[in-house]
C-alpha cells in the first residue's frame, strides 16, 4: 500500500504509518504556478517526516497548465520546493483537470523532460480514460500512475502501467484518507 497525500488529508501520524507496513508515500507538494501560496501547506511537514522515519516518497504537483508559460511554472514549483531532498519514488505530474486536456500532452513532456534534465525519475499521474484519450503521443516515455476505481488491473486491463490506484477510501494506521495502489515499480525502476 501507497499513501497519496495532500493537504486535504489530515496531517498524518507518520510514526504510525511506519508501523502499518506502508511501503511509501507520494506526498503532493503544491499545485499549479510558482507561486508560494499554491505550495502544500502539509508538504514540508509530511516530506519531513517521511525523511525522519525512513519511509519512501515520492511527489507530485496538480496541474492546470494550458500553455508553455504554465507549464514551465509548474516545473519550476516542483523544482523549487524538491531541491536538497532526495526521492525513492518518482515525481509525478497530476494531468486531470478539465478544459486542460487538450494541453496535456504537451505540458507533461515540458514538465517531465526538465525533471529529467534535473536528475529526477518523472511520472504522470492520470484516469485511465485520460491516458487513452488525450495522453497517446506520452505514453511509454514516463513512469504511469494510473488511477481506476475498478478491481485490480489483471482483471481489467492488460496495458502498461506502474502503478494502479484503484480506491480513494482505503485505511492505514496515522493517515485518514489513503489511496490504495497495485506497484509494479520495483520490476521497472530501481528506487
Amino acid at each position: 500500500t501507497r499513501v497519496r497525500s495532500s493537504a486535504a488529508s489530515d496531517v498524518y501520524k507518520r510514526q504510525e504509518v511506519k508501523a502499518s507496513g506502508c511501503a511509501g508515500a507520494i506526498l503532493r507538494c503544491g499545485y499549479g504556478d510558482d507561486i508560494a501560496s499554491q505550495d502544500d501547506k502539509q508538504w514540508i511537514r509530511n516530506l519531513s517526516e517521511c525523511e525522519r522515519l525512513g519511509i519512501p516518497v515520492g511527489a507530485y504537483l496538480y496541474s492546470y497548465a494550458t500553455s508553455d508559460r504554465q507549464a514551465q511554472s509548474e516545473l519550476d514549483h516542483i523544482l523549487r520546493l524538491i531541491k536538497g531532498h532526495t526521492f525513492q519514488l518518482p515525481i509525478f505530474l497530476d494531468v486531470e483537470e478539465l478544459g486542460t486536456q487538450h494541453y496535456a500532452p504537451r505540458c507533461c513532456e515540458i514538465v517531465c523532460e526538465g525533471l529529467k534534465a534535473n536528475g529526477y525519475v518523472p511520472g504522470i499521474y492520470a484516469s485511465l480514460s485520460w491516458f487513452n484519450g488525450y495522453l497517446g503521443t506520452v505514453r511509454g516515455k514516463y513512469i504511469e500512475w494510473m488511477a481506476r476505481y475498478k478491481n485490480l488491473p489483471e482483471d481489467t486491463y492488460n496495458g502498461q502501467y506502474a502503478i494502479w490506484q484503484y480506491s480513494s477510501d482505503g485505511q492505514v494506521d496515522g493517515v485518514s484518507a489513503v489511496s490504495y495502489t497495485h506497484l509494479t515499480l520495483p520490476t521497472i525502476l530501481r528506487v
